[in-house]
């Protein structure tokens, strides 16, 4: 992937749509008008009034707190202790690379060096240099057990591939990164024993570049390494011994799993108990005894059973149970009750092997017969999932030990209103999945799986899916997985140059066509239902060839990145969604925007070469490693040139597309149940700066962005209408967003005033919104006061309960200009007809006569052209408007090139003023492009408002160069405004707008 930003080009991908997915089109808007009322402003206080400083401290004083309330659900009361087995953790090892054509006879050489490592070990090389192979050893004691007994070796995760060697003796193998797995190696135990564990990694299924890929079931995630230049950013695919490795010697019948699924609806819970018989010979005549007793809290046991086990066969064995369960409490986010499962495996009254099990008492369904399909209960109440993903620093506080961290972790999650983690891309360690259930935060549970998968490695890919579920269905955590990300179309098209039939020559022999996919979705279904029946499904994340055959589908969307990926941010805010599969709720697995790490971070965490300042004392972030921000940022905020200023406005920008994006899809909670920013918390410094909050956990200000769009109950307040004259009545829509599992009854109050505190007006309106959904409550019409000046004036709104007291508020600004009819003349003549129609939306009658300013928009008539351009030459000021597409004007030897649409635009000094962003087009009711094409000239000249160029990682380095939408050249003796800025739909309704136009022709 170097050299070229592989997520950024599999994001602006045109991806090609079946006639059997649509857009979504905006949900009805009711014919309610809010009241105008004269109603006292009360300065309700809530968190969007705060500094972030005075957010922080809070913060921190609500961490506090947390901790303290779910301490008492981390206890373990069950009384438990497993007086049947001996365990020993192999921590010390050495470590060394295998050279490519060495044998493991070799592996003992006196030529090679071995370095010291203490597990968990994680590293590279990653990406071209991916395949590679090396040797863990280690030496430890052991003693010979009696015949009721075997010594097993126990890996927790080993990836990728890991061949185990005991004493020279090869005793078994494992493929894959995540599962635990066991050998058997008593008969190869001396009294001293050499451990040499053969470690293959190899390059991923995603691969590396177009052509690049290999046979590692891996996605895109992972713990990563402290390495600023290849182990920090976006997780590298190493290898390892991830988990622990211990020494243990068993019962030769030994329990080692025990799994519940509770019913709630009966009362009732089967019990599945793993039992592994060590010997070549079956065994009859045990008893199972299991015991449900309250594990985190106090109170009775809530069922018990003993059933006679009539044999033990040769190997692994899976023993069901029903029991009734009774006086149990259910397991709720915030108040995480667990259960413990004490089993007991006897003969002739004698305890043989025991283990515990932890669970709770939970239901999460996805009704497939509902309207839409796929809404979630949850304890058979109406749910909405609001989460996040994550991706390595919960499994690198594990990797250290500390558990503090990792608790801190999953409260930050919670504070921010946060009720579910997106464990992204990968099953985890299973002391996350244990925090996890003590913290109450459910989280879903991604097959390692991105873009394809390798033909050869079905029936493997098949086999992890049953070790992923059997590694988390235990969890009550757990309420749903997925089995791939972001799967993408290998197809051949009629041309042979385009990005599909490139993919088609370069991977269609190597991985699954998407019909060979959906069987794979199919058998892996089947396979989860054998291991657990109650387990909700999603095939598919951010589904890049929709639509999937079976389930519910998801998008993932970064249109304030990736600019307009997904769908355009003004059709989103609007109501539109990215085109799914109708009939089904939809979930958005991730959406985001980059922010660069806080200043500290930079400073003091960076590579010193990362913060040099160039020969002009200039900094620009292109030396971070992997980061975004300097390619992409042009399309949202202004290029800055030092540390704390890019800081600043990258930050700025995270914070207002996390809010904008996160309300958009809460206003349609009527078809969308579950949502995941990307990303909440990052493991390394510049690691995915999509994240929230920062290597050493303190938040950016998108964090508490999050937090306030995720208030369970909220006002919300929309309009495409950032700018307005003063004599306009501007439509607000006022919603009533609901994420809880009760209705909601309520007044909402409108204040509008001016930014220096007068007020204006006030509305109100009586209305409700139903469990886990969201409504439009009504549209208050608002109107303003005469102004001088370009003035703010604060919309605000809150919402009341049926007693008067506050529940929720939140306010926008609107920018009022002055509209009255100017006294100014502007001697503006029209070239051709649409010159005429737009200076007649700008309310100017042209010229009668000559003017010192002329407009022409009818580049295509050469005899309004050559007509106007001649008037120029003779020294008249000339603007000319260019269509909105691409064109060339030979006779300036101009073009006009797409950039995609954009929805803001820099300015060169005082014309950044005219805030170019996120400009309305009345045509369309929502917000529009600002440009879709530069100017390009071979005449030089001054670029007055332009876009920037955009490139890959590796792409250009310090200032971009300028890609214009209006530059001034000298034509003659005159001067000649060129303008690619959007018009159509525009003008008359973008006061901003129009006086760029106004004070072109004046000046």
């Amino acid at each position: 992937m170097a050299g070229k930003d592989f997520f950024m080009d599999i994001a602006m991908t045109r991806h090609p749509l079946s006639d059997q997915v649509k857009e979504v089109k905006p949900a009805e808007r009711p014919d309610i008008k809010f009241r105008k009322a004269d109603i006292p402003y009360n300065d309700y206080q809530y968190a969007q009034k705060l500094t972030y400083e005075e957010r922080l401290k809070l913060f921190h004083e609500e961490l506090k707190r947390q901790r303290a309330y779910y301490l008492p659900f981390m206890r373990d009361l069950s009384g438990f202790c497993n007086n049947t087995k001996k365990v020993t953790e192999l921590k010390e090892f050495e470590f060394r690379y295998v050279d490519e054509n060495e044998c493991f006879t070799d592996k003992n050489r006196d030529d090679v060096q071995w370095e010291k490592v203490t597990i968990p070990d994680y590293r590279g090389p990653a990406d071209e240099n991916g395949r590679w192979t090396a040797y863990y050893r280690c030496r430890f004691k052991a003693e010979k057990p009696d015949e009721q007994h075997r010594v097993v070796l126990h890996f927790q995760s080993v990836d990728y591939k890991a061949v185990i060697y005991v004493n020279g003796n090869y005793a078994g193998s494992h493929e894959g990164f995540f599962a635990p797995f066991d050998i058997d190696i008593t008969k190869y135990l001396k009294d001293e024993n050499e451990l040499v564990i053969e470690c293959h990694n190899d390059y991923t299924i995603l691969g590396t570049g177009p052509i690049l890929d290999g046979d590692k079931i891996y996605a895109a995630t992972g713990p990563g390494w402290d390495d600023p230049y290849s182990g920090w950013h976006h997780c590298p695919a190493g290898a390892g011994i991830i988990g622990k490795v211990t020494v243990e010697t068993r019962p030769v019948y030994y329990i080692d799993d025990i799994f519940v699924r509770p019913d709630i609806d009966n009362d009732m819970a089967e019990i599945r108990i793993g039992v592994m018989n060590y010997l070549p010979t079956y065994a009859l005549d045990y008893t199972m005894s299991v015991s449900l007793v309250p594990k985190n809290h106090e109170g009775e046991p809530i069922g018990y059973n003993e059933e006679k086990v009539y044999s033990i066969g040769v190997g692994k064995n899976e023993y069901r149970f029903w029991i009734p369960v009774k006086n149990y409490k259910l397991w709720e986010p915030d108040e995480p009750y667990l259960y413990a499962a004490i089993v007991q495996l006897k003969k002739d009254g004698r305890v043989i092997s025991e283990s515990m099990g932890t669970f709770g008492m939970k239901k999460f369904i996805s009704d497939e017969n509902s309207s839409p399909k796929g809404k979630f209960y949850f304890n058979n109440r109406p749910i909405v999932l609001r989460g996040a993903n994550e991706m390595g620093h919960l499994q690198q506080c594990v990797m250290k030990g500390d558990f503090d961290q990792l608790i801190d972790d999953i409260l930050i999650a919670k504070i921010c209103n946060i009720n579910y983690y997106r464990i992204t891309q990968r099953p985890v360690q299973e002391e996350i999945y244990d925090y996890m259930d003590m913290l109450g935060m459910m989280h879903q549970c991604d097959l390692p799986l991105f873009g394809f998968l390798r033909r050869n490695q079905f029936s493997e890919a098949i086999r992890q899916t049953v070790e992923m579920e059997h590694l988390i269905r235990r969890h009550v955590s757990t309420i749903m997985v997925t089995f791939i990300n972001e799967p993408m179309c290998i197809r051949k098209t009629n041309d042979p140059n385009d990005k599909y039939s490139k993919r088609y020559n370069y991977k269609g022999h190597r991985h699954l066509f998407r019909d060979e996919l959906e069987a794979f979705f199919a058998a892996a279904r089947k396979a989860i239902y054998t291991e657990n029946p109650d387990r909700v499904i999603k095939n598919a994340e951010g589904d890049y060839d929709p639509p999937t055959a079976e389930g519910m589908p998801d998008f993932h969307t970064y249109t304030m990145w990736y600019t307009n990926h997904g769908q355009p941010i003004g059709k989103l805010m609007k109501g539109y969604m990215p085109p799914v599969k109708p009939g089904w709720m939809v979930g958005c697995g991730e959406y985001g925007a980059e922010g660069l790490d806080n200043e500290n971070i930079i400073l003091e965490r960076y590579p010193k070469e990362w913060i040099i300042p160039d020969e002009n004392g200039n900094w620009y972030p292109d030396k971070i490693v992997r980061a975004q921000t300097h390619s992409v940022h042009g399309d949202w905020y202004r290029e800055q040139n030092n540390i704390s200023d890019w800081v600043k406005a990258s930050q700025y920008h995270q914070a207002i597309a996390t809010k904008l994006m996160t309300d958009s899809f809460r206003r349609r909670a009527d078809i969308i149940n579950h949502t995941a920013i990307h990303l909440l918390i990052d493991a390394w410094p510049s690691g995915w700066m999509k994240a929230l909050v920062c290597c050493d956990r303190i938040p950016k200000p998108a964090y508490f962005a999050y937090m306030d769009a995720l208030e369970p109950v909220r006002v919300n307040l929309y309009t495409p209408r950032r700018y307005a004259y003063d004599y306009e009545i501007i439509p607000v829509e006022a919603w009533l967003l609901n994420d809880t599992s009760k209705t909601v009854e309520g007044r909402i109050v409108i204040h509008v005033y001016c930014e220096n505190g007068k007020p204006v007006s006030s509305y109100e309106l009586n209305s409700g919104v139903d469990a886990a959904n969201a409504r439009c409550a009504g549209i208050a019409e608002i109107s303003f006061v005469p102004v001088e000046k370009e003035t703010d004036f604060i919309v605000e709104a809150v919402l009341l309960d049926t007693d008067g007291r506050f529940i929720n508020g939140e306010y926008i600004r609107v920018k009022v200009y002055p509209g009255k009819k100017t006294s100014k003349v502007y001697p503006a003549e029209a070239f051709g007809q649409k010159g005429e129609r737009i200076l007649g939306e700008l309310g100017i009658s042209p010229a009668l006569q000559k003017g010192s300013c002329g407009i022409c928009a009818d580049p295509d008539d050469k005899r309004v052209l050559l007509s106007f351009l001649d008037r120029v030459q003779e020294g008249m000021k000339g603007i000319l408007i260019l269509p909105n597409e691409e064109i060339r004007v030979p006779e300036l030897k101009v073009s006009t090139k797409s950039c995609g649409g954009v929805f803001y635009a820099s300015g060169k000094d005082s014309y950044e003023d005219y805030h170019f962003y996120m400009l309305y087009n009345a045509d369309k009711d929502y917000i529009d492009f600002t440009g879709e094409y530069t100017i390009e000239s071979e005449i030089p000249g001054e670029n007055l408002v332009y876009t920037y160029s955009k490139s890959g990682f590796d792409g250009n380095r310090g200032a971009k160069k300028h890609l214009p939408f209006v530059k001034k050249i000298r034509y003659g003796k005159g001067d000649l405004y060129l303008i690619s800025i959007c018009l159509e739909g525009r003008l008359r309704c973008n006061p901003n707008l129009d006086k760029f136009l106004l004070d072109l022709m004046e000046n």
